[in-house]
């Protein structure tokens, strides 16, 4: 039994000393976005394969909270693009299979439009995408990804699956605002759910894909004691 309270209260140290911090809510949220990817489907992708995606932003939350996204004047977007497929690789029986793709690379840029014109234009890339989705002049926020996965599967009834990646900042307009109080940016989290179901997908496109951008910021160490610790389980 001491044993255990002693490896607890360790663990519990280690938190305190460690750990991220979140806005309330998603920094930026987008529904929808949509990707592409020549030559590969919801279940396989070519190693090699190019993986792009572009969005209309829906939402906005701290440090952004003043930029509106549902001004009719104005549209916020963005591209990601860069990320190059290693392959597929796939687990689980024939009826109940899961499949994750993992590509390398990959960057992502945010832009503020004064003249709103993004259309999710079928078969990329076209006259409009991604162009009409990178015409806002210089970028607000610009990143590299660090990692960036696909999951999907051959079983689920809509077509379901996941999209996440994580992001380091390095530029734009708005740069500063992603810095924590420890002055270094705050790494990005994109993630969210994406389908494949033909009745919401646009011809030419792989993925529709509904998500966010979390910035997660280190927390700073708080100190604590032994004897504190040690009264969380008399």
């Amino acid at each position: 039994m001491r044993r255990w309270i002693v490896t607890i209260c360790a663990a519990l140290l280690l938190g305190a000393a460690v750990g991220t911090a979140q806005a309330a809510g998603p920094a930026i949220d987008w529904d929808p976005a949509y990707a592409w990817e020549a030559g590969a489907t919801a279940t396989h992708s070519p190693a090699g394969g190019k993986f792009k995606m572009v969005a209309i932003i829906s939402l906005f939350d701290a440090p952004f909270l003043d930029l509106n996204a549902n001004l009719a004047t104005h549209e916020y977007t963005f591209y990601v693009h860069g990320l190059i497929s290693t392959g597929t690789d796939s687990i689980g029986p024939p009826a109940t299979r899961f499949y994750t793709t993992t590509y390398t690379g990959g960057t992502i840029e945010v832009y503020d439009d004064a003249t709103p014109d993004a259309s999710f234009d079928p078969f990329p890339p076209n006259t409009g995408v991604p162009a009409d989705f990178i015409d806002g002049g210089l970028p607000i926020l610009t990143g590299s990804f660090t990692s960036f996965v696909v999951q999907t599967n051959n079983f689920t009834t809509y077509q379901t699956g996941n999209i996440e990646g994580n992001i380091g900042w390095s530029g734009g307009t708005l740069y500063a605002r992603t810095f924590s109080g420890g002055g270094a940016p705050c790494p990005g989290h994109f993630t969210g759910g994406a389908t494949w179901n033909p009745a919401v997908l646009i011809p030419g496109y792989l993925f529709r894909h509904d998500g966010k951008i979390d910035l997660q910021c280190p927390v700073p160490t708080r100190k604590s004691t032994w004897g504190l610790l040690k009264q969380l389980y008399h």
